[in-house]
């Protein structure tokens, strides 16, 4: 079994300034929110740590949820949940950060970027992660030894004959493979099934 080739240099170091980006504009973004937040919170009969325990709670849902998302997203797992969590804290911090606006329009979009700005950083993660992933299971698939793959896909096709549907762990087993690389090939073989 090969390893999947290195990104170039380029490449690196474009994801290095991607990241470097999203986690300016994600601690920017968050700052704000948790001003915003604390205010609101505080001006709202929650003095003192109550105001500062409502900003952490809600900042930290925030982040929270939307790591849970790329773990998901990473081990095909339903999202659902995790992203209903994160609309609502992104939501209530956007809410925060209108309610302390200048009453105008302008006022309002201003006070709603940094919210977006951060509901964007996390979409365009979640968005880079799912195509690694792809890209790493697909290289993975073809690194796999051919005969391992057939092996593979004999186990799942007879299984399917058989009315049922195998998991990764009875590919690996019956192709001696790795259990990583018999999930990438499982998902491919659900997909192409389904699909």
């Amino acid at each position: 079994m090969t390893t999947p080739p290195r990104p170039a240099y380029g490449e690196r170091f474009e994801g290095v300034v991607q990241v470097g980006i999203m986690l300016v504009i994600g601690a920017a973004a968050g700052a704000a929110s948790f001003t915003h937040v604390h205010d609101v919170a505080a001006a709202h009969d929650q003095p003192g740590w109550l105001a500062w325990a409502d900003a952490v709670t809600l900042e930290l849902m925030s982040i929270a949820s939307g790591l849970m998302i790329r773990r998901r997203h990473r081990a095909s797992r339903p999202v659902l949940f995790a992203s209903a969590v994160l609309v609502f804290a992104v939501a209530l911090s956007l809410s925060a950060q209108v309610v302390e606006a200048e009453p105008s329009v302008i006022g309002w979009i201003a006070a709603a970027l940094p919210a977006l700005g951060f509901l964007a950083m996390v979409k365009l993660a979640l968005t880079r992660t799912v195509a690694e992933t792809e890209s790493n299971e697909s290289a993975a698939v073809q690194d796999e030894p051919g005969t391992k793959v057939e092996a593979m896909q004999r186990a799942f096709n007879a299984a399917i004959e058989q009315g049922r549907t195998p998991d990764h762990r009875e590919l690996a087993h019956a192709a001696g493979a790795d259990i990583s690389h018999a999930r990438r090939v499982h998902r491919r073989l659900v997909g192409m099934q389904s699909g």
